[in-house]
């Protein structure tokens, strides 16, 4: 049985992926700052843990490629992302 082709995401997909990513402190329970959790609703299970904002945010890039592969193997879509929805910087 031949195997489908992994259809791999534009860098566009990527960065608006990141884009809409929620990233938010996580805090140690005496309160100090802990760390950064990054994750996107869209992309179930993706998540990363930075010990500051972009490092949350750098891994979480790293984890979406290998969740993009993981969903390939299980046959699962890749969310798709409307050209209007991807943000650019300002």
């Amino acid at each position: 049985m031949a195997q489908a082709r992994l259809h791999v995401p534009s860098e566009a997909w990527f960065d608006a992926v990141l884009a809409s990513a929620t990233v938010e402190k996580v805090y140690d329970e005496d309160g100090s700052l802990a760390g950064w959790w990054a994750e996107n609703s869209i992309c179930p299970g993706a998540s990363a843990y930075g010990a500051t904002h972009e490092e949350a945010r750098t891994k979480l890039r790293e984890v979406l490629g290998g969740w993009v592969l993981l969903g390939h193997e299980l046959g699962h879509p890749i969310p798709s992302i409307r050209e209007d929805e991807i943000a650019t910087p300002a």
